[in-house]
């Protein structure tokens, strides 16, 4: 019989290796080259990707693309301010709180423009020609402090945005429903809502839009049911104990709750009345059916999408 005394692990016990982080990407935006190939000479033998952009609006259009660790802009470039750009980029929904920002300059930054670059969501500013080693430390420092956020994230079971849960909360959430219905025979339905934008509009909109239907949402929640955030847009529910008329009923009263909140016509979401609309789709399995939940969410969402793409759908 073991003591109370701490016991340690059986060394012959198998232990999940920690999952490496990921290879360090870098946005640098200079139109300099001969500056960014400087910058790309110390970085990149120290481990880390460069993707280079010579424009404030290229560098803005990257970050709709791909997700930097870590980005440096110029004080000055060709077509912005570089502390515009910076302003820009710390919008972008791509680029979190935790990416370090830096500002490169070849000389002094006064007291005024070094106040209103911090303002601007910039960690530092760096002078040009680096010290290459105090660079690789300080980027080296930041990078992992922010993948470590990104990793701790993507494995927890919740958005921190709506408190609903995410992809793979919701995954699990549904595993653990469908054994259950399984079990009882009873039905089970998964609903799936996402806003489809006709015009481009602000990153902060979308985030007002999922605010408006989270809070649509929650009121008609049951206390069984299952709420994940995917997207910026899209939720879906899992609904144990409900049929395909009730799915239908559901995601009916969704919309119509959407609506009464006046979502399109918001002031706090300007433009959203001609550029947005809510769409739904839904699947359910009888209670005699296998219950696979990948597959009720794989099939709801595939409903969603063809809801989407048709315009005689439900607005």
């Amino acid at each position: 019989m073991r003591s109370g005394r701490t016991i340690a692990a059986d060394p012959a016990e198998p232990v999940a290796p920690e999952k490496p982080l990921p290879t360090p990407l870098v946005l640098l935006v200079d139109d300099q080259e001969w500056r960014s190939l400087s910058v790309e000479s110390i970085l990149r033998p120290n481990g880390m990707m460069v993707l280079k952009a010579y424009t404030g609006s290229q560098a803005l259009d990257l970050v709709q693309k791909v997700r930097p660790d870590a980005i440096m802009v110029d004080f000055r470039l060709p077509d912005m301010d570089g502390i515009e750009v910076a302003r820009e980029l710390r919008r972008a929904p791509t680029v979190d709180v935790v990416t370090p920002l830096l500002m490169i300059s070849t000389s002094t930054v006064g007291r005024a423009e070094r106040l209103e670059a911090l303002g601007a969501g910039v960690w530092d500013i760096l002078r040009h020609p680096f010290d290459p080693a105090e660079l690789v430390l300080r980027l080296d420092t930041w990078v992992r402090a922010k993948q470590e956020t990104d990793r701790i994230r993507e494995e927890g079971l919740t958005d921190p945005d709506t408190g609903f849960y995410n992809a793979r909360g919701l995954l699990r959430r549904a595993q653990e429903i469908s054994a259950d219905a399984d079990r009882s025979q009873r039905p089970l339905a998964c609903v799936a809502f996402g806003a489809e934008w006709f015009d481009r509009v602000a990153p902060s909109d979308d985030e007002s839009v999922a605010d408006r239907i989270a809070e649509a949402l929650r009121p008609l929640m049951r206390l069984s049911d299952s709420v994940g955030r995917l997207g910026s847009g899209e939720f879906v529910i899992v609904a144990p104990g409900t049929d395909r008329d009730g799915a239908a009923r559901f995601a009916g009263r969704v919309l119509k709750a959407v609506r009464e909140k006046d979502l399109l016509a918001s002031s706090q979401v300007p433009a959203l009345d001609s550029g947005f609309r809510l769409r739904a789709g839904y699947h359910a399995t009888a209670s005699p059916e296998p219950l696979d939940p990948e597959d009720l969410l794989f099939k709801a969402t595939m409903a969603l999408r063809r809801a989407q793409s048709d315009e005689a759908g439900l607005p």
